[in-house]
């Protein structure tokens, strides 16, 4: 009995050695280990995110500014992350539960962290997730700014949307210099448009809140608290009324086109510039799509291979562009000297050169007619003559001279795309085959392998308006810090010029001024009390004899004494010039130049 007795104490003595050794073990030396896993577990940083810069038009008008949303977030309590809760947010998120755990593991090595699962989810889910409160621990709801796009669809491929994401490396480098901002899980990044190109600008430096957590991770008590830095603000060159006249006309010409069942139309673009600058009006693309249901809609937008709403049709699409090229081609055999400013070519309604004949649009017999004349009437013989004179080589260089070919330097947006100068080192790069003369005729016409985008059609009429000069096209008018320094502005920058002789330059604007007068190919514009210089164009879709649509396009700049601005109109298959471009450009200036609209007859045009 006594031997039990004492192996019953030797027992005891020896178990409470091992915990006081234990204890000792885990107080003394693991101490500074668990002390800080208990703080961990006991207190959080949270973030608090920065305001993005808000975006202005011109006159200070609000474009896109903040708004306070809800974000559900996970943090870790020192368990892990159970199935369980995962399983219940999922429901309540309508998100994957495969979703969820790819966002833990991307962020595991920052454990003790919230990770953001959705944001601005509705009042709804957030009483939700408040009633199950203690049936989701390490759940957190956080109050952070939401974008706001003010007018929903208005500039939508200029603004652009966000994103979860990171900014991709080649805008790193290209921002050289802002390399301070940091990114985590769930953080939205500029994707497209302002949103992406000026991404350092707009997102400010993320603030942080230490808090107090109880046993499900909910904050009870504040101890220090690094307020953020909202970003910079934008302020555009936009005009924001025209902005909305331009989207208006172009979405009214395309509902049009469908009402006529025109089973090919539904796309459109134009751009509005000051010649003497760069500085970028207007610019708008149709069909747009909803800033503020985006995310919502994403899959029905990417999913339109027909109309491609998220496609910037002002920039990253290049079309034929028919008539409205006949400037390029007038400039090239002037400053050749294969033409002189007064000589008459006859139209007797086409033209047979190398084995081929090629028409007047729809057979038109012009008679004799000088440059300023074939401009104004757009006599495709005439260019198809002049084209043969130039030489392909020739009028190739011109063509490039005027910034077709290349981008045009927009900066401010991105995705510019090159369009296609129509040559023999094309037609040899691409179809390996040798470039015929007679195809030259179609390539003085705007035809051929001719592609340009509507932006640079736009620069295009800007140079024939002012002399010459290419200035880079800019969307940008200042940049303004969240204490109200001005720290960037907007200003012209001249790429190059193009050199010509003073009659060259004359003798091209008379066509385009006499081609807005009654007998011009813009006859519809001859009312209009602001004198204006323009030409249309009908550009062929699709091969001779197609009943698919030509494209409509008119460029111009106005006033003609002092030119205030150049636009440039482009309706896929929308028919002729005439017929649905010009319409589009008159409500355009209407708007600028604050005259009430007129009613104005019909009549039969050309390209």
């Amino acid at each position: 009995m006594l031997k039990r007795t004492r192996f019953f104490i030797t027992m005891l003595l020896l178990v409470f050695v091992l915990l006081c050794a234990r204890l000792a073990y885990l107080q003394v030396i693991q101490y500074d280990t668990y002390w800080n896993r208990a703080e961990k577990n006991r207190l959080r940083i949270l973030s608090i995110t920065a305001p993005r810069g808000e975006i202005y038009g011109r006159n200070n008008e609000q474009i896109v500014t903040n708004r306070p949303g809800f974000t559900v977030s996970l943090v870790d309590l020192g368990d892990g992350y159970s199935d369980d809760t995962i399983a219940r947010l999922a429901n309540l998120l309508d998100m994957e539960r495969e979703e969820i755990r790819n966002k833990i593991r991307s962020q595991f090595y920052r454990r003790y962290l919230p990770i953001r699962l959705k944001t601005d989810v509705s009042m709804q889910t957030v009483a939700e997730i408040a009633e199950r409160r203690t049936e989701l621990p390490g759940v957190l709801i956080e109050v952070q700014p939401i974008r706001n796009y003010v007018y929903a669809d208005f500039a939508a491929h200029i603004i652009g949307y966000l994103g979860e994401g990171t900014v991709p490396a080649w805008l790193e480098d290209y921002w050289e210099g802002h390399d301070d901002y940091k990114y985590r899980i769930g953080d939205l990044v500029g994707q497209a448009g302002i949103e992406m190109a000026w991404e350092p600008f707009l997102k400010g430096v993320d603030g942080g809140i230490q808090v107090e957590v109880n046993s499900t991770g909910q904050a009870i008590a504040e101890f220090e608290r690094v307020e953020p830095r909202p970003g910079h603000d934008l302020y555009l060159t936009i005009d924001v009324p025209l902005q909305f006249s331009v989207e208006q006309a172009l979405t009214e010409a395309v509902e049009r086109l469908i009402l006529e069942e025109n089973l090919y139309a539904g796309e459109a673009a134009a751009v509005v510039l000051e010649p003497h600058s760069g500085r970028i009006l207007a610019l708008a693309s149709v069909p747009s799509y909803d800033l503020n249901t985006f995310h919502q809609d994403f899959t029905d937008l990417q999913g339109d291979r027909r109309l491609r709403p998220l496609v910037n049709k002002v920039i990253e699409e290049a079309y034929p562009v028919g008539s409205v090229f006949k400037m390029v081609t007038a400039l090239a055999a002037l400053e050749e000297g294969v033409v002189s400013p007064n000589e008459r070519v006859n139209c007797a309604g086409s033209i047979t050169r190398y084995n081929a004949t090629k028409s007047c649009f729809r057979g038109t017999v012009h008679g004799p007619l000088n440059i300023v004349q074939a401009i104004t009437r757009s006599c495709n013989v005439f260019f198809y003559e002049m084209g043969l004179r130039v030489g392909i080589d020739n009028l190739a260089h011109y063509t490039r001279r005027f910034g077709f070919g290349s981008p045009v330097g927009l900066q401010d947006i991105f995705g510019e795309k090159r369009g296609v100068v129509a040559s023999r080192e094309y037609k040899q790069e691409i179809y390996n085959e040798p470039w015929y003369p007679a195809e030259t005729m179609d390539a003085a016409i705007g035809q051929s392998f001719q592609s340009m985008t509507t932006l640079q059609l736009a620069n295009y009429v800007s140079m024939i308006a002012n002399g010459g000069i290419h200035y880079r096209p800019y969307l940008i008018e200042k940049i303004v810090d969240s204490e109200g320094e001005v720290i960037k502005i907007g200003e012209p920058e001249i790429l190059y010029q193009l050199e010509a002789q003073p009659v060259t330059w004359e003798r091209i604007r008379q066509g385009m001024i006499q081609a807005s007068l009654p007998g011009g190919t813009a006859a519809r514009l001859a009312d209009f009390p602001v004198s204006i210089a323009g030409k249309t164009g009908t550009a062929q879709a699709a091969g001779s004899g197609s009943k698919i649509p030509s494209h409509s396009l008119f460029v111009a700049y106005a006033p003609v004494e002092n030119p205030e601005i150049a636009l440039a109109v482009f309706v896929k298959h929308g028919g002729t010039g005439g017929t649905t471009a010009v319409p589009v450009a008159r409500q355009i200036l209407e708007q600028y130049f604050n005259i009430e609209p007129e009613e104005v007859e019909e009549e039969d045009v050309t390209a």
